[in-house]
């Protein structure tokens, strides 16, 4: 094979390599106000949205200086509408939760084929969690 050959078989595999990670449709949502500070886990607590069968929908937590602080690439089914709940904590999903104290948490919903249709009536929450010492009276 040839050196041209050889670099336009590069870019094609190249190309196919970025059509396959640009998603076909993406829904975000934000927290309506921002992060307690100190906390030390959070939960949300969202539906599951009606996708194309043949979808795969994955989801990512964006960071307030926009970089990506989780990626959920497995694989998620089910009825639309059935409700899951997403727990992060330092060292179980994500990174250290403290780069959201007084700010705004950020997560993208991603399909690679089809669209994304959230229940306008579905109720989506985050809860936020810190840990109380006790200490003998």
């Amino acid at each position: 094979m040839n050196r041209f050959m050889s670099a336009f078989v590069g870019v094609l595999v190249l190309m196919g390599q970025f059509a396959v990670a640009v998603p076909s449709d993406e829904v975000a949502f934000k927290t309506a106000e921002k992060a307690p500070a100190g906390f030390e886990s959070w939960t949300f607590f969202w539906q599951m949205p009606e996708i194309d069968p043949d979808a795969v929908l994955t989801y990512v937590i964006i960071q307030p200086d926009d970089k990506e602080y989780m990626l959920y690439d497995k694989p998620m089914k089910g009825p639309p509408g059935h409700a899951i709940r997403s727990d992060f904590s330092k060292g179980f999903a994500g990174g250290d939760p403290s780069v959201f104290h007084n700010q705004n948490i950020v997560i993208k919903f991603r399909v690679d084929k089809g669209k994304i249709k959230f229940d306008p009536k579905a109720a989506f929450r985050f809860e936020f969690h810190s840990t109380v010492k006790a200490v003998k009276e």
